[in-house]
């Protein structure tokens, strides 16, 4: 099953479970409940708000699984989910605040101790988990950070290695220029000996040429006759 498909099944079960946790303190109010009734559905309760904590870290999971993209707005939901629980919890405290006083009234004998023992250890164990998932959304939050940071890290890691490479081409570009630039700096300097050397020997050729003449004008008009 993909990560996604894993991550709507449990939120589905945690919506479930927290829609159970409301009908529970709605309809089985603790203050109408006695004795061992009231014991089983607090037991009922704890067990399910348990099992919505225990969701809650499944999606937190999940959530460090799936891609950097769609972490935020799963978080969202999470956070969401997560003061809907607490909410919940509120709620189930000020009803077994509200009921103590009327426990003490009705409830007598000797399972009366007990049954406060209970009620404590049930506040002791709802107070330690409590503290435990505060620390587990800490850590999460801490882990999703640190994937956000590495995941930003890398793309800029990525994005300095296409430069590095990009780089690296116009060192390439303007080596093969330098190279060509010589080449034509020397076909430069060879052109320009030829044309130097072209003209001295066309100033040598009219020389000739005018010795030449001076000679055949001297013969005609000034030789012996």
């Amino acid at each position: 099953m993909a990560s996604s498909e894993i991550y709507e099944d449990i939120k589905e079960n945690l919506r479930n479970t927290l829609s159970h946790l409301k009908a529970s303190i709605k309809q089985n109010s603790l203050r109408r409940l006695g004795g061992e009734e009231r014991q089983k559905c607090a037991q009922e309760i704890a067990r399910k708000s348990s099992q919505a904590h225990i969701l809650i870290k499944d999606l937190e999971y999940e959530i460090y699984q799936a891609p950097v993209t769609y972490q935020a707005e799963m978080n969202r939901e999470v956070k969401r989910l997560k003061y809907d629980l607490e909410t919940i919890e509120r709620s189930m405290e000020v009803t077994k605040s509200k009921q103590l006083p009327y426990s003490k009234q009705v409830t007598f004998g000797k399972g009366s101790s007990s049954q406060s023992q209970d009620v404590s250890d049930q506040t002791s164990l709802m107070l330690g988990h409590k503290s435990l998932q505060r620390a587990s959304a800490s850590i999460t939050r801490s882990t999703v950070v640190a994937a956000e940071s590495e995941g930003i890290g890398n793309e800029i890691l990525d994005n300095l290695g296409q430069q590095r490479e990009q780089l690296h081409r116009t060192r390439d570009r303007l080596e093969d220029t330098d190279v060509e630039l010589t080449k034509t700096r020397k076909l430069l300097l060879s052109i320009n000996r030829k044309v130097i050397t072209n003209k001295i020997f066309l100033v040598f050729i009219v020389f000739v040429e005018l010795g030449i003449l001076g000679g055949v004008v001297y013969i005609k008009f000034f030789g012996p006759k």
